[in-house]
């Protein structure tokens, strides 16, 4: 059946779309890029409530609300003294807090609970209880006093028992007064368990008057236009044309022939541009002297033939190098290098050669196409398919470049509060995407990908790249609200076929996946997809000729 959206929808579905990642084939890189995708979501925040809150029988409502942002949490309230009274407060910036109060009626009635339960579940010596068979054996069914039970459990833990059980029965009520609004996994227990014990500390865990805590949590942003999003107008610059296309496709075609290269080893010179090297790579911040993260590699291979080189001055600087020759020169970080926080940092790199070899390049010859492009049955034939690749890589590239404008677009004029456990869940993916893009370019051995992937790279990243992750939510939260406005239909055939495809994806590569979040995410990157039709479709669009 077709699906309403939510906050959460877009923000995987538009990474997707307007991304350029793709899954790793070689075994060990999708094993290297699982564990970087772990760490870098790892999440080091507040403590979220008690498991047994999420696995008990009223706690149901608690988890299958979890699941899904804003669905409704069905509850039951009781009326006079044991209603469970809730006074929501706002905070400002998308948070509310919760102040719950809980009766002594239903404290009380945990309290039982916890009895009932341990009684039937431990053995304690003179005493056979079973609360629902009425008896495990011959004998008397009689419930052990509460000091027998208080005194073989433990009065800690039959305390926190009762505590559990008392959140278990009042969460789904407090969390009902936002059901429709909450963000999921956003909820945090404000009060210390501690203060929360309390309430049950005395010698029998008798509860002592009414029992007070205050859940915060985040809810969805109110929105207001500024404009009008149904006429949006964009100008953007295409990223290549015929004669860039031409260049590439050469320029793929020769390296393509130089992997098919013979190498030999050198000994009686030093480094050439078209030589293959093997070296030992680091480098310093030239300003404050500090390692930057992520650069320092064992064993860094490069073919200095390769038409593109992600680091432009590395070649430069390891002209004439021999092997065993350690050299330190400077370079500026790329604008477009994946961390943003390095990008214009003047580093000082150090480099050592440690293996060096000159590349025999064989003659394009019509026997070898089939090894520059698989099918091609000559020369031209390869050049001609790696040209027809070329320009509709090219075209999807001006498809991605369109949507990002539009998507700004459409947030320019969409104001909104950002809520934060959004702001940190879209960063966390777009680093983890950043790390796999990085994983794809090659050259980055385990000991470098789980540096990248330690909590405070991935803090640091969080931090210094906050306002292109704010702009990532913008453009989620406005594309979310356009989708809602205009109404936009996800038909049931439209989804199964989402979830099947991206099924076959995982599975294409051998990668392990969640079913369920599979089902999530191929909704959100089909829903994602239509509200992009609907401003394509919409907008006025302009393209300029490629910068020569």
């Amino acid at each position: 059946a077709s699906r309403r959206p939510t906050l959460s929808l877009r923000l995987t579905g538009v990474l997707r779309l307007i991304g350029d990642v793709s899954l790793p084939t070689d075994s060990s890189l999708q094993t290297a890029a699982a564990m970087a995708f772990n760490a870098a979501l790892a999440r080091t925040t507040s403590v979220r409530p008690p498991p047994s809150i999420l696995r008990g029988k009223r706690g149901a409502a608690f988890a299958t609300r979890a699941t899904t942002r804003c669905r409704v949490v069905v509850s039951v309230t009781a009326g006079g003294v044991t209603e469970v009274t809730v006074n929501k407060v706002d905070l400002g910036d998308c948070k509310v807090r919760l102040e719950v109060t809980v009766p002594n009626a239903i404290a009380t009635a945990a309290r039982a609970e916890c009895l009932v339960n341990f009684a039937e579940k431990s053995e304690i010596p003179g005493f056979v209880y079973a609360k629902k068979s009425g008896r495990k054996k011959s004998g008397s069914n009689v419930p052990p006093p509460a000091d027998a039970i208080i005194a073989f459990v433990g009065a800690k833990e039959f305390k926190a028992s009762c505590v559990e059980e008392m959140l278990q029965r009042s969460i789904p009520d407090a969390m009902a007064v936002v059901a429709a609004t909450a963000l999921q996994d956003s909820e945090r227990i404000e009060t210390p368990f501690d203060t929360l014990l309390k309430a049950f500390d005395n010698a029998l865990a008798v509860p002592e008057g009414d029992i007070k805590y205050s859940i915060v949590c985040e809810v969805v942003p109110q929105i207001v236009w500024t404009g009008d999003y149904r006429k949006l107008a964009v100008t953007v610059v295409a990223p290549g044309d015929d004669t860039s296309d031409e260049m590439e496709a050469t320029s793929q075609f020769n390296n393509q022939l130089r992997n098919l290269g013979t190498m030999r080893v050198v000994v009686d010179r030093g480094l050439e541009v078209g030589d293959q090297v093997v070296m030992s790579l680091d480098a310093v911040d030239q300003q404050t002297r500090l390692p930057i993260e992520g650069i320092k590699q064992e064993k860094f291979s490069l073919d200095t033939g390769a038409a593109k080189i992600n680091l432009p001055g590395l070649v430069d600087g390891l002209m004439g190098m021999k092997t065993g020759g350690t050299k330190t020169f400077p370079i500026t970080m790329p604008t477009d290098w994946p961390q943003e926080f390095i990008r214009g940092v003047t580093a000082d790199f150090t480099v050592t050669i440690k293996e060096l070899f000159d590349n025999e390049v064989p003659a394009p010859t019509d026997d070898i196409a089939d090894k520059i492009v698989e099918g091609a049955t000559s020369i031209e034939d390869a050049k001609e398919k790696l040209l027809t690749m070329q320009k509709e890589n090219t075209k999807a590239q001006l498809e991605r470049v369109v949507d990002v404008a539009l998507l700004d677009a459409l947030a320019a004029i969409c104001e909104a509060p950002l809520p934060f456990s959004i702001v940190e869940e879209t960063g966390r993916q777009m680093y983890s995407e950043q790390m796999l893009e990085m994983q794809m370019s090659g050259n980055l051995d385990m000991a470098t990908v789980e540096k990248i992937a330690a909590p405070e790279m991935v803090e640091k990243f969080l931090l210094e790249s906050r306002l292109e992750i704010e702009q990532v939510v913008r453009r989620t939260v406005a594309c979310e609200e356009l989708f809602k406005l205009e109404n936009i239909d996800v038909t049931e055939e439209e989804f199964k076929n989402e979830v099947v495809a991206a099924k076959q994806e995982f599975e294409k590569y051998g990668t392990e996946y969640d079913v369920q979040r599979l089902v999530e995410q191929a909704g959100e990157t089909i829903e994602a997809r239509k509200s992009l039709e609907w401003l394509r479709a919409n907008a006025e669009i302009t393209v300029t000729p490629p910068v020569a």
